[in-house]
């Protein structure tokens, strides 16, 4: 939105000396007692008298007022009882119809999206109902009203890592990309808890890593801004006003709890879990450690099972929505080590551009030594949520999923569509409680014909409620199993994953995890029922 340049919001590289390097915070937290966890969050807009980043002075839509929501502690068993209450103001007619023209202009949309001041709440990743005030993403909160939110923690759900952030239709990725998000751990339960790992969890760091976006006044209220920009983010090439309000043009920083290069403190030998949280909109963050292994334990909440060590200069690849708990012991070299986000190459990164290595943090480690141990394979195999089971030796129905990233015939308009069609509440996919069925995930194109086609580009699948098992190459090099619920899908090649749908009957959403994608169309509801379906193929 053009308007006076605010000090220290202009398009400049940001002086981490100056805005960054202070000790790490981890985010405030809000801990479960007597069985339920009872809080209030208030949606509504920093104040930037007190909110910066990089000296600017921030206008965002958060949580409580913070870049970073607070952490949610929970154990098996728990009640989240979450009263939401929308704080933002009630937009005029004219807003949102300009709003809604932000959208329209661009995308071939099925249903009219929700104001970028309504909201609701997702608990990504977690096995618990979508219906009523549970994780129902079908909700839309307007502004100035409350809700309050009942969700039910099974008394078997897997311990670890999650998050939560807003999901309506059409406000998701401004809300996601202001800072509308948070974790949510699932506590490990002291009765199984290896000793090493315990050990591991009294000093553990969150890390919800965020691209937080706002542009030369400090705010955030156009979704264009959210789309890739150019390929080579050049002076010359940012010139234009739509390029210039995007995440490389803009020069804003990846952060952590809204932290920019933040500085974490260690002594020689000392072992800290690290729990990785991906929120950001559209950003492939290759994580490494200067010197150090990274020790996985978690994706996307579940156990290994297993300790998985990926040696010093090998990456965790962290997508949109992907969480990963790595256990790191500290060099016994003390001194200072970077903590970054690794060059990668147009085929790995979700904007198809060869992206520039990124500082996150510092790893600072003392004099002083604590010499901790690692807890073995062995220890951590029982903590896996589902043991050894092997769902492609039990699946019957196939589904499929066709992420679609087109143009018309004029190159006026895109297509963001699943199997062909843009999101519409009314279509819905019928799956049957309690089946098993493989997933096969592509995306695709423009025809041949269509003049400056757009080739099969990368999209980032989603699934609400269960997670499914994907076959990947460990470090060792050989394929093993593992249970997510977010997956990178790098067309047109095909990827196929497995899921059970336990537990829990209605409607869920499938979308890609690039946030305005999912706002321009490419979601598909899906409801889980207790009646046969004749199977999918």
């Amino acid at each position: 939105m053009a308007g006076d340049i605010q000090p220290h919001c202009a398009y400049l590289p940001i002086d981490i000396g100056k805005y960054g390097k202070q000790p790490f915070q981890n985010p405030p937290e809000i801990r479960a007692e007597n069985g339920k966890l009872d809080t209030t969050f208030s949606v509504q807009y920093t104040d930037a008298k007190t909110t910066t980043l990089g000296g600017c002075p921030l206008k965002l839509r958060t949580y409580n007022g913070e870049l970073t929501g607070p952490t949610l502690r929970v154990s098996q068993g728990d009640v989240i009882n979450l009263m939401l209450k929308n704080r933002l103001p009630k937009e005029t007619p004219d807003q949102i119809q300009t709003q809604f023209e932000q959208e329209n202009l661009n995308a071939y949309l099925d249903t009219t999206p929700a104001s970028y001041n309504t909201t609701n709440v997702h608990y990504h990743g977690m096995h618990v109902s979508p219906v009523g005030n549970s994780d129902n993403v079908l909700l839309a909160i307007p502004p100035q009203s409350d809700f309050g939110y009942e969700v039910k923690v099974p008394d078997d759900h897997p311990i670890g890592s999650y998050w939560y952030h807003a999901h309506a239709h059409g406000s998701t990725a401004i809300q996601v990309g202001s800072g509308m998000a948070g974790a949510l751990i699932v506590e490990d339960d002291p009765k199984t808890i290896p000793a090493a790992l315990k050990a591991a969890n009294a000093n553990e760091k969150i890390f919800v890593l965020q691209t937080i976006l706002y542009d030369q006044q400090g705010e955030l209220n156009n979704i264009t801004s959210l789309f890739p920009g150019p390929s080579n983010p050049t002076p010359e090439n940012c010139n234009d006003q739509g390029e210039m309000d995007t995440w490389h043009c803009s020069r804003r920083h990846i952060t952590i709890n809204g932290q920019i290069v933040p500085v974490i403190t260690m002594k020689r030998g000392e072992v800290q879990r690290w729990r990785l949280i991906d929120t950001a909109f559209r950003e492939s963050i290759f994580f490494a450690v200067e010197g150090h292994d990274l020790h996985e334990i978690a994706l996307d909440g579940n156990y290994l099972g297993r300790v998985d060590t990926w040696k010093a200069g090998t990456p965790i690849e962290l997508q949109s929505g992907y969480r990963s708990d790595v256990l790191i012991k500290a060099n016994m070299k003390s001194g200072d080590y970077r903590i970054i986000d690794q060059t990668a190459s147009s085929k790995k990164s979700l904007r198809q551009i060869n992206e520039p290595e990124n500082l996150l943090a510092i790893l600072r480690i003392t004099e002083e030594t604590d010499n901790m141990a690692l807890p073995t394979s062995k220890e951590m195999a029982p903590l896996a949520p589902f043991g050894d089971i092997d769902l492609r030796k039990e699946a019957v129905g196939v589904q499929e999923v066709v992420f679609k990233l087109g143009q018309d015939a004029k190159g006026e308009k895109n297509y963001f569509q699943v199997n062909y069609r843009a999101f519409n509440p009314d279509h819905v996919r019928q799956l049957e409680l309690g089946s098993v069925d493989m997933w096969s995930l592509t995306t695709v194109g423009d025809p041949a014909a269509i003049p400056n086609a757009i080739p099969p580009t990368p999209h980032v699948f989603h699934i609400h409620v269960n997670p499914f098992q994907w076959e990947r190459n460990g470090p060792d090099g050989k394929p093993q199993l593992v249970w997510k619920d977010t997956l990178l899908v790098q067309g047109p090649a095909v990827t196929n994953i497995y899921t059970k749908y336990r537990d829990y009957i209605g409607k869920f959403v499938i979308h890609c995890h690039i946030l305005d994608h999912e706002d321009l169309g490419m979601m598909e509801v899906q409801e889980v029922v207790n009646t046969p379906v004749a199977q999918a193929h």
